[in-house]
């Protein structure tokens, strides 16, 4: 009895030994100061590096209304390489500086000449996750960094921290995370798309002042590990119809009259081809789209408003793809297509440069139904 005793003793001192022992190797997280977002310029052969801090405190949803605007912080630095910019701010900052939380990660036009070095700098750093999400801009890191979120919540809540509540909403540019472009990037038969957001204060106003908030408003497309062009949202819009990331796009088709009928497209499906012709190659985009009439104006039936939606969906593919072969960019990514099933034409195609289809060489094909007509009575 007076072994299993001590041996009992000697257990209970061992494991409470193992927990002090846990207890002591926990990170004090008051001395930590959390990056959330990270900007990178390039500017008179210097980087320029921004993080962006924020009070976690604020984040947390309370059922008490906030008198006031989550304070955000924004380190700069700069240097010869993203590490000495990124270690000019460590070395003033109040507490450890710490990347477990970052989620953003923006580059400036002039800075996509550093691709190479951003993408291996940012994947450096141990605690990165790919699932970060980037974007470009041409406007300031700094007001991207101190727009407006609504209700005076953490920016947390906006655009480039939750890019896929508003592509739930209305699909315009696909956002991309970082696995994903640094994966198109390297491939050499692959247009790399990086979404470009800026900050505007046109739409929004908090009582009768005008508010920042962040928009998409355009592309910048990348091959062969450079950056090719910039887009405007406008301009590569039809780029839309062949993402992945596709939830719902909404149009007015208006009838001789101006009477404005509103449709709302929710169900898609895409799929590209290259076929073989006498002439060389034929690239089809077959488009079968699905959605709900929102509302009807004027005596436009059912199947006239199909009709004209189709041809809005066709137009926009023909701009997107016009637009891209007249900046020499394969906006559609049709050389994958033709590298992944028609290999030795890729071959012959690439031995003479960069890939481009002809601009005649599109044809599209694009079914549209409305679902569900609501309590119309169109036919």
């Amino acid at each position: 009895m007076r072994s299993l005793k001590i041996g009992l003793t000697l257990l209970l001192a061992a494991a409470v030994a193992v927990i002090l022992g846990g207890c002591g190797d926990t990170t004090d997280l008051s001395g930590q100061s959390f990056v959330t977002a990270m900007g990178i310029d390039y500017q008179e052969g210097k980087y320029v590096v921004n993080v962006q801090l924020m009070d976690f405190s604020s984040i947390a949803k309370t059922e008490s209304p906030k008198t006031t605007k989550p304070s955000v912080w924004i380190g700069i630095g700069k240097g010869n390489s993203i590490n000495a910019a990124t270690n000019q701010i460590a070395v003033t900052t109040q507490s450890t500086l710490n990347f477990d939380q970052l989620k953003v990660v923006i580059i400036r036009e002039p800075a996509m000449t550093k691709m190479n070095e951003i993408l291996d700098a940012v994947n450096r750093v141990r605690v990165t996750r790919y699932t970060i999400w980037m974007y470009g801009t041409r406007g300031s890191i700094i007001d991207l960094m101190t727009s407006s979120s609504f209700f005076k919540l953490s920016q947390m809540y906006s655009l480039i921290f939750n890019p896929l509540a508003a592509v739930k909403h209305n699909s315009t540019m696909a956002p991309i995370s970082m696995l994903k472009f640094v994966a198109d990037y390297n491939e050499n038969a692959v247009t790399a798309l990086l979404p470009s957001v800026s900050v505007t204060k046109a739409v929004w106003h908090e009582n009768a002042a005008q508010i920042p908030v962040q928009q998409f408003d355009g592309v910048f497309a990348f091959k062969m590990k450079k950056e090719m062009a910039y887009f405007t949202i406008k301009e590569a819009l039809g780029t839309r119809w062949v993402s992945e990331r596709f939830q719902k796009a909404h149009y007015t088709v208006q009838d001789e009259a101006q009477n404005t009928s509103v449709v709302s497209i929710l169900d898609l499906k895409a799929k590209k081809k290259v076929i073989a012709a006498k002439k060389g190659m034929k690239y089809v985009l077959l488009i079968q789209a699905k959605g709900q009439l929102i509302e009807q104006g004027g005596n436009q039936t059912v199947s006239q408003i199909e009709g004209k939606v189709r041809k809005r969906i066709e137009d926009e593919i023909r701009q997107a793809y016009v637009a891209g072969i007249r900046k020499k960019v394969d906006l559609f990514n049709f050389e994958e297509t033709l590298y992944r099933y028609h290999n030795n034409e890729w071959k012959k195609a690439a031995s003479k440069g960069n890939f481009l289809p002809g601009e005649n060489e599109l044809e599209v094909n694009v079914s549209f139904r409305v679902k569900h007509a609501g309590v119309f009575d169109a036919n």
